[in-house]
């Protein structure tokens, strides 16, 4: 008997075939499975032991109520739900998730308790143990943000606070990132925690300050291709106090070194200074200071600052280069009577290695403003 099949049937099979698949696809991930892939990535090097209430998948997430996790130095986490949003299994063990979110979390050990209103994980991967115990290259997330935080101690009268923090990494080439930033936005210390220390608290009231609220950032990038790491800003902004940015480049820095910590100690023998600039601008702090020291010997801030003026070169013969402390004396006295900003660069013609400024410290000092091109400018 001969068997043959129509076009009919053969367009149902595919018809039938693609629903199928298209079922498997996006079907309700294994809430189960994707649990114990994530405790299983927290506990893989033991340093924490991870358990929760529940898992439940609801349509493309998966949550876990009552996370907490337990380490073994301390600091023991609480979360009430992380919602793992449309995980996704990995063929190497783990799974991707479009975010990770942990809202309403808190660390706490024996003096310190951290708690936050939002955290979020953005193109999570969460890897395998094994990966994780052979140091595999993985990009964990794409950003992270952290929001309304809450440091609580036993040690000060009242808790500092931080808008938010932020992380984004990306240019992620052989699992590893090449570019990343980092944001630390409203952070707050009261003016009760600046006068608990008796260290700090003469000169907080001295200044007039009733609290300290300031951002942090980090933004810098890896070149594989010239090893070298460019910061594009690492800066300091103090409300009412002031911002100090650096920034530079740094060569000879293969990344098989700075991906491992037993060779990071090699990195010194091929380490350069390509440039590096530190700026300051005042946002009164400088006023303060001046203001302050006037005031204890018993003159005008003019005063104060022509004395400091008339008295910087005798100060600085110990720098002993004549040229380079002609620049900074000029310098600091236009900033001094007027201070606007103070910009400090090293522009060498050639990368400088590290060997090299170490070595020059410790036998010739007053010769490391010329080695790296030292200029000092004011108010530019």
């Amino acid at each position: 008997m001969n068997l043959t099949v129509s076009g009919f049937a053969v367009r149902g099979l595919t018809l039938a075939s693609a629903l199928m698949l298209s079922t498997a696809a996006f079907a309700a991930p294994d809430a189960q499975k994707i649990a114990d892939a994530f405790v299983a990535a927290a506990q893989a090097r033991g340093e924490a032991k991870v358990t929760f209430d529940s898992a439940k998948a609801d349509g493309d997430n998966v949550t876990l109520s009552n996370v907490k996790m337990t380490a073994k130095q301390g600091g023991d986490v609480t979360i009430p739900a992380i919602v793992i949003e449309s995980p996704i299994e990995r063929t190497s063990g783990g799974f991707t998730a479009a975010s990770i979110s942990f809202d309403a979390g808190k660390i706490v050990d024996e003096q310190t308790t951290i708690s936050w209103d939002k955290g979020l994980f953005k193109d999570a991967i969460v890897p395998a143990p094994t990966e994780i115990n052979s140091k595999a290259k993985i990009t964990p997330f794409s950003n992270m943000e952290v929001s309304t935080i809450s440091v609580v101690s036993t040690e000060t009268p009242a808790p500092i606070t931080v808008d938010g923090i932020n992380v984004s990494l990306g240019d992620v080439i052989e699992g590893a990132p090449n570019d990343g930033q980092l944001r630390v936005s409203g952070v707050t210390i009261p003016g009760e925690v600046l006068k608990s220390d008796e260290q700090t608290k003469d000169w907080v009231e001295q200044l007039g300050y009733d609290k300290l609220n300031f951002d942090v950032g980090i933004d810098g990038a890896y070149d594989n291709s010239k090893q070298s790491f460019t910061f594009r800003s690492i800066s300091l902004d103090g409300r009412d106090v002031g911002k100090l940015v650096i920034t530079g480049t740094f060569g000879g820095l293969p990344r098989d070194k700075l991906q491992d910590p037993d060779k990071l100690s090699e990195l010194a023998a091929t380490a350069t200074v390509d440039n590096a600039k530190i700026r300051f601008d005042n946002a009164g702090i400088v006023g303060r200071v001046i203001a302050m020291q006037a005031k204890q010997m018993g003159a005008t801030p003019e005063q104060f600052v022509d004395q400091i003026s008339g008295a910087l070169p005798l100060l600085l013969s110990v720098v002993g280069n004549q040229g380079f402390q002609d620049r900074i004396a000029m310098a600091a006295t236009a900033f001094l009577k007027d201070p606007q900003s103070l910009t400090i660069t090293a522009e060498p013609g050639n990368p400088v290695p590290i060997m090299q400024i170490f070595g020059a410290a410790s036998t010739a000092p007053q010769t490391l403003p010329d080695v790296l091109a030292v200029d000092i400018q004011a108010n530019q």
